[in-house]
């Protein structure tokens, strides 16, 4: 692997070290007076005489190049709406691939997208996208600066328009128009909007842009180079409002923990509202909202210290909350829309979002959730961001809980807030980014906990060399968890990356183009000031000239050791052994329709444990109405020193005794202890770790163990596609784990585990899972959606007793748990949701 990465770099260091300026192209729009009716077919005289867009470029797979087919572009507005006409020229007609799909899934057909930028602030754009079976996509896209997101839009954002599409003797074109209820821009007489057109050619796996905008530039952010649209006059943003009620039904069948069996039926409504308060600001406010996922969260193993973070999937807290991204990049973000109704339903939820005309964001988020109509608890988010000039900006953000005097627990509010700045120079070549943040939590009977969180870094984001470098810090007593998620805190971190393109992105030996980037670390705690270790991050990514995908990826951990302040769940440091990991991935020709992804990584440590996972993907399209995508994988993890458990210890008079239960001691009567045979350890734990507070004999340590894991998982995703409007999504996925933990040893120190033979508990889990989700989505009218889910689960986490001598790991196999998996009781659920969208 070293030697390929060598190779690349060196030819990496003959590339073009520097980019041209870009001018951005220009294209004039028409009035219309009166409306089109969309058929695909570009027969109306008014288009031709429209000006057309013309000079696209390849992005895929020749950077640069002249395309393969010719593609003309012309745009029109009428009194409300916009419409959008292309010719995709194509001398085989017959080869276009009209592939069928969900809404906003993007297939192996081929595919025409427009991005407007509507408000012109060079940074978000609105995407309509439509492929040559009338499939349509929508989203927004956002410059966000950063490298791993380039061109990515969000699909979660659905708007109301329409599209059209024909296969002609010349090869395929598009009608589309879009309300400009859909668009957010201020009155004005005349403006000008940022505009770019996207076409891919499947069978080639080519991709043509207009306007170009080499890869060395984009990570700056691609919607600062679109094209500008021009000659627009007399327009005036339509009134937005969109009332839809829901009706839905959910029947369950489902065994409670006493074994008994049951069945419920139940009925609901609720209605969605969005109000166009002005030109720029949109209210969105749900009363009794369904917020149910139609689509489940995956099973997953977690033996981390820290939560799973899971996307959000319910519409109101993805579409148009982009505003409210305030990220802690790995280390969380400062809200995270899934605590929002996580512990008790929401009665009420409203937003209000938008821009002014002085380039000044603002989004303001509220939700009351409590259980019978009780309100209970009390979320507020509000967000405030200015542009400074055409590429930085400044915010502010603030957060807030606020539990009513009935509410459980002991919290009494929390709030958190920050600044955040974005600042751009060079040309957009160089960012100054960071932020400051601030957290207080106010408990009924504890003191108030105050913290203070930051970040600067400095980076070079265009170019074949891309670099940068920061700091990041969190005290011990920053907690954003109540309304954000923060992974950890008490920590202080430098860091620094190196990204770059070899060759300018173009082809050269057996490579269409590669790519290389490396990160790495030191870090420190804030407390403390333990050190919590250093290392690095290597990937190199390529596509063949038969466009296969190859990546190859390294990384290093406590290089030169380190302590983990988390491993022990609250019982302080624990030192951790140099690791290494290196793997890979391959994908087959990603322009057939069938292609396989096999992957392997694997890690080392210098304590001498290991983990090997592997995986293969198999995606095929079966049809033009049917994919499959199936994905198996296997993980085995041995002699990992990880911790295993908290215990008890106490010197009884009939000697050492160590707790039934793993916990504190404050939780156990003297009746929970279980007597031991050996106590030489213990001795030495007395000599060296003191007593827990309250007590003189007892004795809270965290247990340490070699764990060995076997996990076997295998996913299944399919999309059954009638037509554009109806489709039938199924998601199946079986997970089977088992571990242990073997060589126990107590923690003494940060830098001391003493071994502990006589320990006589045995820590395994067995995990079982099976979950099938099945989605019948019709849009039998613009924006008004049925919906028929039927959703199973069969599911246990089972820890034997720990006293027992039988080892469930070692009696285990794969073909037995897949066994005790499907003579579990499956938990079933139904679903009937129906909507109207009421538009005007």
């Amino acid at each position: 692997m070293y030697v390929l990465l060598l190779s690349l770099l060196l030819v990496g260091i003959g590339g073009r070290p520097s980019v041209d300026t870009l001018v951005s192209p220009t294209l004039r729009a028409i009035p219309l007076n009166h409306g089109l009716r969309l058929d695909g077919r570009l027969a109306e005289p008014v288009w031709q005489q429209a000006p057309a867009a013309t000079a696209f470029r390849q992005t895929e797979p020749v950077e640069g190049a002249e395309p393969t087919f010719p593609t003309a572009v012309r745009v029109l507005y009428g009194p409300d709406a916009i419409y959008i006409g292309a010719m995709l020229y194509d001398p085989e007609p017959h080869r276009i691939r009209r592939l069928l799909s969900r809404r906003d899934q993007f297939n192996q057909a081929d595919w025409f997208a427009v991005a407007i930028d509507s408000y012109f602030d060079r940074k978000t754009a609105y995407v309509f996208a439509v492929n040559a079976a009338g499939v349509l996509a929508d989203g927004i896209l956002i410059s966000t600066g950063s490298p791993r997101r380039r061109g990515e839009p969000d699909l979660s954002w659905d708007a109301v328009w329409e599209a059209a599409v024909a296969v002609v003797d010349s090869g395929w074109s598009v009608e589309i128009r879009i309300p400009y209820a859909m668009l957010r821009f201020p009155r004005a007489d005349s403006m000008t909007w940022g505009i770019f057109f996207r076409r891919d050619i499947a069978r080639l796996s080519e991709v043509d842009e207009w306007p170009f905008i080499p890869r060395a530039v984009r990570s700056a952010g691609t919607v600062a180079y679109f094209g500008h649209l021009t000659g627009l006059r007399g327009l005036h943003p339509g009134r937005n409002l969109q009332i839809t009620p829901y009706l839905v039904s959910n029947g369950s069948r489902l065994q409670l923990r006493n074994g008994q069996i049951q069945s419920t039926l139940e009925a609901d409504g609720g209605v969605d509202l969005k109000l166009g308060l002005s030109s720029n600001f949109i209210l969105d406010l749900t009363l009794n909202p369904d917020f149910g996922q139609v689509e489940v969260d995956p099973a997953v193993l977690n033996l981390t210290a820290f939560e799973t973070v899971f996307e959000e999937r319910r519409p109101f807290f993805t579409e148009g909350t982009q505003i409210f991204r305030f990220s802690y990049g790995r280390e969380g973000r400062l809200f995270y829309s899934r605590r929002i109704g996580a512990n008790e339903p929401i009665i009420a939820a409203a937003k209000i979002s938008g821009r002014s005309e002085g380039g000044l964001s603002l989004g303001l988020l509220g939700a009351t959730t409590g259980a019978d109509f009780q309100p209970r608890q009390h979320y507020l988010v509000g967000r405030l961001r200015q542009e400074l000039g055409p590429y930085s900006t400044i915010g502010l953000m603030a957060t807030g809980l606020f539990l009513s005097p009935r509410a459980s627990g002991d919290l009494a509010y929390s709030l958190a807030g920050g600044t955040d700045w974005d600042l751009r120079f060079g040309g957009n070549t160089y960012r100054f980014g960071g932020h400051l943040s601030l957290s207080h939590r106010q408990q009924k009977q504890q003191p108030a906990l105050t913290g203070w969180a930051m970040a600067l870094r400095l980076e070079r984001l265009q170019g074949v060399w891309t670099y940068g470098a920061g700091f990041d810090g969190f005290d011990d007593r920053f907690d954003v968890n109540d309304v954000g998620q923060l992974r950890r805190n008490d920590l202080q971190r430098i860091w620094a990356r190196l990204g770059h393109q070899f060759n300018n992105y173009r082809p050269f030996g057996p490579f269409q183009r590669a790519d290389a980037f490396m990160f790495t670390w030191h870090q420190r705690s804030y407390r403390d000031h333990v050190y919590l270790g250093s290392g690095f991050f290597l990937r190199a990514a390529a596509l063949t000239r038969g466009f296969a995908r190859i990546e190859l990826r390294a990384r290093g951990d406590y290089l030169w050791g380190g302590y983990d302040l988390y491993e022990s769940r609250g019982m302080g440091p624990i030192y951790r052994p140099r690791t290494l990991m290196i793997g890979g991935s391959y994908e087959t020709d990603t322009r057939r329709r069938t292609r396989l992804q096999p992957s392997l990584e694997a890690e080392l440590d210098e304590a001498g444990g290991r983990r090997l996972n592997t995986g293969l993907e198999l995606s095929w399209n079966a049809r033009a109405w049917l994919d499959l995508t199936a994905r198996l994988s296997f993980e085995q993890e041995q002699n990992l020193l990880r911790w295993a458990s908290n215990e008890t210890f106490a010197r009884l008079p009939e000697g050492w005794a160590i707790g039934t239960r793993s916990t504190a001691p404050t939780r156990l009567s003297a009746e929970d202890f279980y007597l031991l045979a050996g106590s030489d350890p213990l001795e030495q734990l007395a000599a060296r770790v003191s007593p827990y507070p309250g007590f003189e004999d007892r004795y809270y340590v965290a247990v340490f163990g070699l764990r060995d894991t076997r996990r076997l998982e295998f996913t299944l995703r399919s999309t059954l596609t009638f037509s554009p409007m109806l489709s039938v999504q199924s998601f199946a996925q079986l997970l089977l784990a088992r571990g242990r933990y073997t060589d126990p040893a107590l923690r003494l120190d940060k830098d001391t585990l003493l071994p502990f033979p006589a320990y006589p508990k045995q820590h395994e889990f067995v995990l079982n899972s099976f979950r099938v989700n099945v989605v019948l989505r019709w849009e039998y009218r613009p924006g008004s959606v049925l919906y028929l889910v039927w959703t199973q689960n069969r599911n246990t986490y089972d820890r034997p007793d720990p006293f027992q001598p039988d080892s469930w790991y070692q009696r285990l196999t794969f073909p037995e748990q897949l066994r005790d998996t499907f003579r579990l009781f499956p938990n079933n659920a139904f679903t009937v949701k129906l909507t109207y969208l009421i538009f005007s």
